[in-house]
């Protein structure tokens, strides 16, 4: 990958996809494909590629993380342990 050249990923099998952008509106889809045609020459800000397990065919995915992922929590702590201790007391 030269320095004017689109961003590609290749499998380990040798396939090449490259980066695509569609909007449609308000929504911004990223998507992955063989043709290297008006292809992306960067990943976005705040993404990175992983492989789907099932079809090993790359995809982006928003980075975990950020200025605020510290402050959203799932659930609260002390729901679950006051859950718990009344299923052992019964």
């Amino acid at each position: 990958m030269g320095l004017l050249s689109p961003y590609n990923y290749r499998t380990r099998d040798g396939k090449k996809f490259w980066l695509h952008i569609k909007r449609k509106g308000k929504v911004i889809l990223y998507y992955f494909s063989k043709d290297p045609v008006d292809a992306l020459f960067n990943i976005p800000k705040g993404y990175e590629v992983i492989k789907t397990p099932k079809m090993s065919m790359p995809m982006l995915k928003k980075k975990a993380g950020g200025m605020f992922s510290g402050f959203a929590k799932k659930g609260k702590p002390a729901e679950k342990a006051e859950a718990s201790q009344e299923t052992k007391s019964a």
